[in-house]
């Protein structure tokens, strides 16, 4: 997203549309010593009524029939959302307002996809796609210190994975198990090894999650291109369906667990703790529960496979 600083529009590289802005924010006499532009911002945002589920499902619906004022009030509705995830990110790389102008591109990419049939809450789908935009950004940006934007995505994931095994096992995993975990061959250790005492010398751009994020269950180590990104949010819609339907003690594991519902992921002991459970038992819950979505994805993609086969078949 970009915000102008002397224009009254804000250009989303899509249909033409508006929202406060930050940069463009003209300083009144009256506010010039109280507030910036930021905090003009934040104010503004503040005024505007949060959403029930019931309007939820109404502008969604509406928006799906190309109501341009329904997408308005959706998007609107959700900023606080935005800035509210951003804080998360401060300090890694790019500034609050950066990372406020990014997240806007992941409303606004939720806005467009949402699906109300599925039965979940617009803010647990739309976290997903601003956590994604702002990761990008900050990927992104990372560029200047010579490493590829899909290695700082792998050094995320290797990052993950060290600080699982080492729940999990008690002690720091050597390279060799992280690799193993991530299916990575051992030839490649030698360069990841070197990548990451590059990405260390330099501000971090992503934070050290102990837990999984949603998108390491749905994304390979690529940057996706608009078609995987078609792939999954279909995916991610129907995982979120599925956690509506099943056992409320598994979902809300894999709530915590993967930062659902605008969290950050928690490790298996702050769960165990919230739930009243040991360590192991999440654990097993979470294992159980994530066959659980596996299983489910992979007869929906069977079926589909076989309804493609008849389809063709009865067109010849």
């Amino acid at each position: 997203m970009r915000i102008e600083d002397e224009s009254h529009d804000v250009d989303f590289e899509h249909d033409a549309f508006e929202v406060p802005s930050i940069r463009r924010r003209v300083r009144e006499p009256s506010e010039s010593s109280v507030q910036t532009p930021l905090e003009t911002y934040l104010r503004e945002i503040n005024e505007t009524a949060l959403l029930t589920a019931e309007d939820e499902q109404q502008l969604a619906l509406s928006i799906g029939q190309g109501d341009v004022r329904a997408r308005d009030r959706m998007v609107r509705a959700n900023l606080r959302l935005v800035v509210n995830i951003a804080r998360g990110y401060a300090g890694k790389g790019l500034s609050l307002q950066d990372l406020i102008e990014e997240g806007n591109l992941g409303l606004l990419r939720a806005v467009e996809g949402f699906d109300p049939s599925v039965g979940t809450r617009f803010s647990t789908y739309a976290s997903y796609w601003i956590k994604q935009s702002i990761k990008r950004a900050l990927i992104n940006s990372a560029k200047t210190i010579r490493i590829p934007a899909y290695m700082v995505e792998l050094l995320s994931k290797w990052r993950r994975a060290n600080a699982r095994l080492t729940e999990e096992l008690g002690r720091s995993p050597t390279p060799e198990e992280v690799a193993r975990v991530l299916g990575l061959p051992r030839k490649k250790l030698p360069i990841i090894k070197k990548a990451i005492r590059i990405y260390n010398s330099t501000p971090q751009t992503d934070q050290a999650d102990a837990g999984w994020s949603l998108g390491e269950l749905i994304m390979d180590e690529r940057m996706k291109s608009p078609e995987d990104e078609l792939l999954e949010n279909d995916i991610l819609t129907r995982v979120l369906g599925m956690l509506e339907t099943m056992d409320s003690r598994e979902a809300t594991v894999l709530r915590m667990r993967f930062g659902l519902d605008d969290t950050d992921p928690h490790t298996l002991k702050e769960i165990g703790e919230r739930l009243g459970l040991t360590r192991e038992r999440v654990r097993q819950i979470e294992t159980e529960a994530l066959g659980k979505l596996s299983d489910g994805l992979r007869d929906r993609r069977e079926r589909n496979a076989r309804l493609a086969a008849r389809e063709s078949s009865g067109a010849q």
